[in-house]
């Protein structure tokens, strides 16, 4: 299945992630996940920033209803079950369970896009994100939903890989960058480069069998490897990737 399918194609408990760096792939991927779903009658919910929404409701159009589309602020909203830094499961299953039981009773299927995440994310509090995915987890186990995320995160960035795996293990499906295949070319030829071909092939092969089970694409999965394993040999990969890219 790939990443279109599974936007569109969303299997209740699915919780689906995307780390972007591009703001418009991000909405044209949002839009399509709700969007297809409003037109099938499902409810959809959007947890973002005022901006990010905008955005969302703008690709989306009209293919909602009065009452099918509910958008919440993102820093609102978790503002009312955060306490000393953490999430609270109560607090967060009343305000969210609440309100997907609510929309439930009105429609057969709901579809929520949230990004309470990254803003604990960009933040720097790591544990209360991954504890939040926790709960979205939790609360997929008790009602019927299907949930994306999104973090903002550079591919290119040795510091987007720290942590990542934890946020990958959350998740069920991982949505590629737009550029996914010139990436994975990219830290191909870069690691050949930097390791010499015969290692360099049995490193990626190593990447390959580590492949986290939302199956992030192969550069990704191959830089998160190297930064976990070979951190400064990740480093030279990265810069060689930087360079190639620059110069496309």
């Amino acid at each position: 299945m790939n990443w279109t399918e599974v936007l569109r194609e969303p299997a209740h408990g699915d919780h689906i992630v995307h780390t972007y760096q591009d703001p418009a792939f991000l909405a044209e991927a949002v839009a399509e996940y709700l969007g297809t779903g409003l037109q099938r009658g499902e409810a959809a919910i959007i947890i973002a920033r005022p901006g990010h929404a905008a955005k969302f409701q703008e690709r989306i159009g009209a293919r909602a209803q009065a009452g099918q589309l509910i958008v919440l602020d993102a820093e609102q909203t978790l503002a009312r079950f955060m306490a000393d830094g953490m999430p609270r499961w109560n607090a967060f299953h009343q305000a969210i369970g609440g309100l997907i039981a609510q929309v439930r009773l009105q429609y057969p299927a709901v579809r929520a896009y949230g990004e309470m995440v990254d803003i604990l994310w960009q933040a720097g509090n790591r544990d209360a994100a991954i504890r939040l995915e926790e709960y979205w987890n939790e609360l997929t186990r008790l009602q019927t939903f299907s949930l994306f995320c999104a973090y903002a995160m550079d591919a290119l960035d040795a510091r987007s890989y720290s942590g990542l795996e934890s946020v990958c293990k959350a998740h069920t499906h991982f949505i590629p960058t737009r550029d996914e295949r010139r990436l994975n070319q990219a830290v191909s030829e870069a690691s050949v480069k930097v390791l010499d071909e015969p290692l360099a092939r049995i490193l990626l092969s190593l990447a390959a069998s580590h492949q986290t089970a939302t199956m992030m694409p192969a550069g990704q999965a191959t830089l998160l490897w190297l930064s976990q394993n070979m951190p400064r040999a990740a480093d030279k990969v990265l810069r060689e990737v930087k360079a190639a890219t620059a110069a496309q």
